[in-house]
């Protein structure tokens, strides 16, 4: 009976063994989190108005704040919610703007580490961009509800997730308000438009007590005005922005 005991002793000390791993990589969390954190960016405008054209850089500095899974579902359905606002100022020139995105979708998975998802959605934007100029102020303020579609990459590594999305917002019905100080004001519609953006996130630590998410992202916007004002030719906004997110996630 004692050697039966000696044997039972040594297959549950072997088993303790070889689950010993498994319990220490443990799969991360699947349920929504909540991430709150800075974000900070570049900008490359390029201000078109009739026969005039006018370039300029700017860094912006803001806060973010979104919930959702999109960062922890390993399949099924997924959605985020989010809003950021920003501010930037380079000698005379401002920019201020804040944005809202809800983003719903499906995912699948290829395999027990790597997954795929479409997503769809919709935001608003709201942007006031004031140019330095040595004859005239001016603020062009708009206004842009959006629909959004993309598609979705996450790898699943022991304790941190790998996300990269890229996809279009196409802006319906916006509203631009153009103002030059000593001319006059006016309101007039936004051509509707399909701007491309890319990001790449990380969710560090999910396991942990302290999880932290980090990312990269690029967006591409173009304002212009869908008829001709009386303030304005033909004006154009073009913008490129490369930007980073940090953020802790609970």
């Amino acid at each position: 009976m004692s050697k039966q005991f000696g044997k039972f002793l040594k297959s549950s000390s072997l088993l303790a063994l070889v689950a010993a791993p498994a319990m220490v990589f443990a799969a991360p969390p699947t349920d929504p989190i909540s991430t709150f954190g800075i974000l900070g960016s570049y900008n490359d405008f390029k201000l078109e108005g009739g026969s005039e054209s006018d370039k300029d850089q700017m860094p912006q500095a803001g806060l973010f704040y979104n919930f959702g899974n999109k960062l922890t579902a390993e399949s099924g359905f997924i959605y985020q919610a989010g809003v950021d606002a920003k501010f930037g100022k380079k000698s005379d020139n401002k920019l201020k703007e804040g944005q809202a995105d809800l983003d719903l979708g499906w995912r699948a998975a290829l395999d027990a580490r790597n997954f795929v998802d479409v997503l769809v959605g919709g935001g608003y934007n709201w942007t006031r961009y004031e140019p330095e100029s040595g004859d005239y102020d001016m603020q062009l303020t708009s206004k842009s509800p959006f629909a959004k579609a993309a598609l979705g990459y996450n790898h699943q590594f022991d304790s941190m997730t790998l996300r990269v999305e890229a996809g279009a917002r196409y802006t319906l019905d916006g509203r631009a308000k153009l103002k030059v100080d000593g001319i006059g004001s006016d309101t007039v519609d936004l051509k509707d438009r399909t701007n491309p953006y890319a990001e790449v996130s990380l969710l560090m630590n999910q396991n942990g007590d302290l999880p932290v998410m980090a990312g990269l992202y690029y967006t591409r916007t173009e304002y212009k005005l869908d008829a001709d004002s009386e303030v304005a030719d033909n004006t154009k906004l073009k913008r490129d922005e490369y930007g980073f997110k940090v953020g802790l996630a609970f």
